[in-house]
C-alpha cells in the first residue's frame, strides 16, 4: 500500500478571541498615532478584566500630562519672548500672573529683591486673590538669619505645604505670619539668579494645603530665569535712563546759565534779543504784528545811592518778578541790561500792548517794594512800539520802543508812552 501523505489543515482566520484582541491593539495604535500628529484622541473604553485596559488608561494619562506640557511650554515661549521685547518687570510679572494660573496653582505671587549689599529683602511688587494684603510694596527684612538665607546659598526652590504649621514651629516669622494672615496656606520660594549673583526671589501662594509638588519646580525655575533677566535688563535700562536724565539735567543747567540772567532769573540780553529775531521772523511769514516793551526803574541809581547795593538788586528780583507774573503765557522777558528790561509779545494788537504796558505800570507802582533794610515805592517808564516785519526790522522795532521810553522818562516817569 501506498502511504498516504497526511496534511495538515491550516487555519485560514484567528479564533475569535484572538481578532478582537487584535482590533484593540489596532484601535491603541490608531490612538497614538493621533496623538502623534495632535489629532482629537477619542475616549479609550474597554471592558471590565480586559488585559488591555490598564495600558488604555496609562495612554490616556499620558495625553492629558503631554497636554499640560505643551500649554506650560507655550506659556514660557510666551514669556520668553515678552522678556525679549524689553517690556517693563511689572508687565512680566502681570503677564505671568494672568497666563500661568490655568498650569500651576497659585492665588498670590510676589517678588523681591535683595539690597545692593545683600543683607536686607524688601517687598517689590504682589498680585493676590487671596485677602487684604499684609506684605506689600515696601515690607522690608533682614535675611540674615532668616530660612531664606538657605534656599539663596543652595539656589534651589522651597516648598511649604503647611504654613500654619510651619508658623507654629517658627513663630518668629514675620513674613509668614503675614501671609497666613493674607489666607496663605502653602507656598513655593524661587531663588531669582543673575548669572552667578542672587538678586531676590519669587513667591507663589495657594490658599490649599499640600498644593505644590516636585512636578512644580521645572516651570517654576523657569519662570524664575525669566524674571532675573528681565530684572538685569531693567537694571541695565535704569543705569542708562538715570545717566541720560543726568545729562539732560547738566545740559539744561547750562542752558540756564547761557540764557537767563543771574541776578533776576528771567532772559539775558543774548537770549532775550534771540526771542525778538526768531519772533519778527515768524510776524514776516504769519503777518501778525508783535509789540516790544522797553521797561527802565526810574531813579534806580538813588536806590543804590541811598541804601546800598544789595538794596538795588532786591529791587531788580523784585520787579522782575512782578513783570513775569503779570504778562502772557507766551511773551517774553529779558533783562536788557542794568535796570533796563524788555518784553516781548507776539501776536499782539496795538490795544494790547498799551492795555499790558499800563497794566505792568500800575503792578509796579502800586505797592512798595521790600529792599532788606527800607521799604520804599518804585515807579518805572514804558516804551511801547507795535510792529510787524513788513514795518520794522526787529533791530528798528526795538530802537522804536527805546525812543519812546526815553520820551516817557522826559515826559515826567512813571507812565506810558507809544511809538
Amino acid at each position: 500500500m501506498r502511504a498516504q501523505a497526511v496534511r495538515k489543515e491550516i487555519p485560514t482566520q484567528l479564533p475569535a478571541r484572538d481578532a478582537a484582541l487584535r482590533d484593540r491593539v489596532d484601535a491603541c495604535a490608531a490612538w497614538i498615532r493621533q496623538l502623534r500628529n495632535h489629532e482629537p484622541l477619542p475616549a479609550l473604553r474597554f471592558e471590565q478584566g480586559d488585559p488591555l485596559a490598564g495600558l488604555g488608561q496609562e495612554l490616556q494619562l499620558l495625553a492629558r500630562e503631554i497636554e499640560r506640557r505643551d500649554r506650560e511650554l507655550g506659556q514660557i515661549l510666551n514669556l520668553v519672548q515678552t522678556v525679549e521685547q524689553g517690556v517693563f518687570l511689572e508687565e512680566v510679572l502681570n503677564r505671568i500672573f494672568e497666563g500661568f494660573s490655568g498650569l500651576i496653582p497659585y492665588e498670590r505671587i510676589g517678588c523681591a529683591f535683595l539690597s545692593e549689599d545683600g543683607e536686607q529683602l524688601t517687598a517689590y511688587w504682589a498680585r493676590s486673590k487671596l485677602g487684604a494684603y499684609k506684605v506689600s510694596s515696601g515690607y522690608s527684612q533682614m535675611l540674615s538669619g532668616s530660612s531664606l538665607e538657605l534656599v539663596l546659598r543652595t539656589g534651589q526652590p522651597r516648598i511649604i505645604n503647611d504654613l500654619e504649621e510651619y508658623l507654629r514651629e517658627k513663630p518668629e516669622s514675620d513674613s509668614t505670619r503675614r501671609i497666613v494672615q493674607e489666607g496663605g496656606r502653602s507656598s513655593l520660594t524661587c531663588p531669582l539668579i543673575a548669572g552667578e549673583r542672587p538678586i531676590g526671589f519669587l513667591f507663589f501662594t495657594s490658599w490649599k494645603k499640600n498644593t505644590y509638588g516636585e512636578e512644580h519646580q521645572s516651570v517654576f525655575r523657569q519662570i524664575a530665569n525669566q524674571v532675573s533677566i528681565v530684572v538685569e535688563k531693567s537694571r541695565i535700562y535704569q543705569k542708562i535712563i538715570d545717566h541720560n536724565r543726568q545729562l539732560i539735567e547738566e545740559a539744561e543747567k547750562l542752558e540756564e546759565v547761557a540764557t537767563h540772567d543771574a541776578l533776576t532769573g528771567i532772559l539775558n540780553r543774548g537770549a532775550v534779543m534771540q526771542a525778538l529775531q526768531r519772533i519778527a521772523a515768524e510776524s514776516a511769514r504769519t503777518h501778525n504784528a508783535f509789540g516790544v516793551i522797553m521797561a527802565d526803574i526810574d531813579h534806580f541809581k538813588r536806590v543804590n545811592d541811598d541804601f546800598g547795593h544789595a538794596a538795588g538788586d532786591e529791587a531788580l528780583k523784585e520787579f522782575a518778578h512782578r513783570l513775569k507774573h503779570a504778562l502772557r503765557q507766551g511773551d517774553h522777558l529779558g533783562r536788557y541790561g542794568g535796570e533796563e528790561f524788555m518784553i516781548i509779545m507776539p501776536n499782539a494788537t496795538i490795544d494790547i500792548i498799551k492795555g499790558t504796558a499800563e497794566r505792568l505800570r500800575q503792578t509796579i507802582a502800586g505797592s512798595p517794594f521790600d529792599l532788606g533794610k527800607a521799604i520804599k515805592t518804585i515807579t518805572a517808564s514804558f516804551g511801547v512800539v507795535i510792529s510787524s516785519e513788513a514795518k520794522y526790522s526787529p533791530t528798528s522795532a526795538l530802537a522804536a520802543a527805546d525812543r519812546a521810553l526815553y520820551a516817557a522818562k522826559n515826559g515826567g516817569r512813571n507812565c506810558v508812552v507809544v511809538a
